[in-house]
């Protein structure tokens, strides 16, 4: 091989070091590309494919996508968002999307349940003082959701009279916060209880279920993102079912 044919590419990181003989083929280490702009080719065509597997390994799951939002700002802040509009007039629970981050991001429990918490707090004091200021008004909107009609907002005013913040434990499905806030409003009630009330609503009702994601995201994360689309479809189905069920 002739020492005439040193090659030399500038503006590259690192540079590329070729030898060429004289028939005009580049030779890098053992690997012959033929002319010089053939290895250009070649080396673009491999770069290109690298970054596009790169691409699709790196976005192929929705639960990796999921733990990124919820590692970042987004994450709470959509969940404090739609805890504020649940605690007002929203008929989906937060649950929904607490839950999907968990299981993706399980150790951002803390940071995503004080999120919640602080948006439920926000809304409810939104409708206590929207309450306060037309009582008819606000009824009126609670009995046009889906969910809610009189005899529950009935007993969700016996429920709340002793002013108790213990008054609002509720394990599982049941009453939405909303109505308790209505109830608490329109009634001869000391305000003093209603917001450590909001609070242990939230923990007793939504947290029992959200450590159990934590733990299954803890514990499993391989599998869930193994079996990514079969999990989402029962979360979604699981959900679906429950909508279902409470509005029959």
């Amino acid at each position: 091989m002739s020492d005439a044919g040193l090659a030399f590419w500038p503006n590259t990181t690192p540079r590329v070091r070729c030898e060429m003989n004289g028939e005009g083929n580049v030779f890098v280490g053992a690997q012959s590309f033929g002319s010089v702009r053939g290895f250009h080719r070649r080396a673009g065509s491999e770069m290109g494919r690298s970054k596009g597997l790169s691409s699709l390994v790196a976005g192929h799951s929705l639960l990796d996508d999921l733990a990124r939002f919820a590692n970042g700002r987004g994450g709470p802040l959509a969940v404090f968002l739609w805890a504020f509009a649940e605690a007002v007039a929203l008929p989906v629970i937060p649950d929904v999307l607490l839950g999907l981050l968990l299981l993706a991001a399980p150790r951002r429990f803390v940071i995503l349940f004080a999120s919640l918490c602080l948006g439920s707090l926000a809304g409810s004091l939104v409708l206590y003082g929207l309450t306060v200021a037309d009582p008819e008004g606000v009824r009126h909107l609670l009995l046009a959701l889906p969910g809610i009609n009189q005899p529950m907002v009935t007993a969700a005013s016996g429920t709340v009279a002793s002013g108790s913040p213990t008054c609002l434990l509720l394990f599982g499905p049941g009453t939405p916060l909303k109505v308790f806030t209505f109830a608490w409003a329109n009634g001869a009630i000391s305000p003093i209880g209603f917001l450590p009330a909001v609070i242990l609503n939230r923990v007793s009702r939504i947290a029992p279920l959200a450590l159990a994601q934590v733990g299954l995201g803890l514990v499993a994360p391989d599998f869930l993102r193994r079996h990514e689309r079969i999990v989402l479809g029962l979360y979604g189905a699981a959900y679906l079912a429950t909508y279902a069920l409470y509005l029959a």
